[in-house]
């Protein structure tokens, strides 16, 4: 009696040794986008469908699992009804970020392929950085700038990796999608950047270079007029500063709510409030010497506040905003 348990004690657990031995293949998933763009991801094109594949086995169950920020991913693996077959056709509609597995067997071996994850969201929706030359820019409205002649300002696509060719305008488009001849194009301009020096109002029209018929228009809440010209404090920062001119007293330095500059011989000034960026912060004309500059309004932080005299005289001054 004893031999023959000690038998049967041998031989489940050869079985259960044999039902938990690791197979000798290892499925897994391919498809003509999986890995172009991230290793574990398929990124769709909005119109297309996109098939998976995996090696020859057996039999074939392919699951879905819903993707979550949390890690482990709490949402359950669930069969794909109907997917029995060597390889499965996911599209962008249906099936957009979910993961996908596939568990195979041969020769009563059963086995899983690592799970990969269907993604139509890396493009972001088209941004545009706008940069500007330190203290030659005013803004004036949201979206719109007085910016100074023989200055430039430069567009970027924020995604450029994402986007191919772009349509790149000076007014508000008449058409979208782009329509040739239209005057808003500027004639040329295809890259993900663009340098303007005329005035205008710029934004972009791009199609995804993953997907060549994926296109998207900026929007003209994204669009930004400049309006170039010889403004009021075109110079101010970058003009020539006699340093030995540059003795205008200022005070108190820091300073919370107001600021003194200027000396009697002078009288008037035009002020000029710059933040370290360039950007003009605040602007006064006509301003005496005596009288106080409000400057409760402004963020803690370095300025420079530039003084042009009636005379003509350019002072550069630093304080401080605590």
């Amino acid at each position: 009696m004893k031999t023959k348990l000690t038998f049967l004690a041998l031989y489940v657990f050869l079985g259960i040794l044999k039902i938990s031995a690791q197979c000798s293949f290892s499925p897994a998933i391919t498809s003509p986008r999986l890995g172009v763009m991230f290793p574990d991801k398929v990124v769709f094109c909005n119109t297309e469908s996109e098939t998976l594949t995996t090696q020859t086995y057996d039999s074939y169950q392919w699951y879905r699992q819903e993707w979550d920020w949390q890690t482990p991913n709490p949402n359950p693996w669930v069969p794909v009804p109907g997917a029995t077959s060597q390889s499965l056709t996911i599209d962008g509609a249906n099936d957009m970020l979910y993961y996908f597995k596939v568990e195979v067997s041969l020769n009563d071996c059963t086995a899983e392929s690592p799970a990969i994850l269907s993604d139509g969201y890396a493009y972001a929706l088209p941004a545009m950085l706008t940069t500007f030359t330190p203290g030659t820019y005013q803004q004036i409205d949201a979206g719109e700038y007085n910016v100074c002649n023989g200055s430039s300002v430069t567009f970027e696509n924020i995604f450029p990796v994402l986007y191919g060719l772009h349509t790149w305008y000076k007014c508000v488009p008449a058409n979208i999608p782009p329509v040739l001849g239209d005057p808003c194009i500027i004639s040329g301009a295809t890259g993900d950047s663009y340098t303007a020096t005329d005035s205008g109002e710029f934004g972009f029209y791009a199609c995804t270079e993953y997907c060549p018929d994926q296109c998207e228009f900026l929007g003209l809440g994204g669009f930004v007029k400049l309006n170039f010209g010889n403004w009021g404090f075109c110079g101010l920062v970058t003009g020539e500063v006699d340093p030995k001119e540059n003795d205008l007293s200022l005070y108190p330095n820091p300073a919370t709510q107001v600021l003194f500059i200027g000396k009697e011989s002078d009288k008037t000034y035009d002020i000029s409030v710059v933040d370290v960026s360039g950007r003009l912060i605040l602007q006064k004309s006509n301003h005496q010497y005596k009288e106080a500059i409000d400057i409760s309004g402004l963020t803690a932080g370095n300025y420079f506040i530039i003084s042009k005299s009636a005379g003509g005289k350019i002072y550069k001054n630093k304080f401080i905003k605590k």
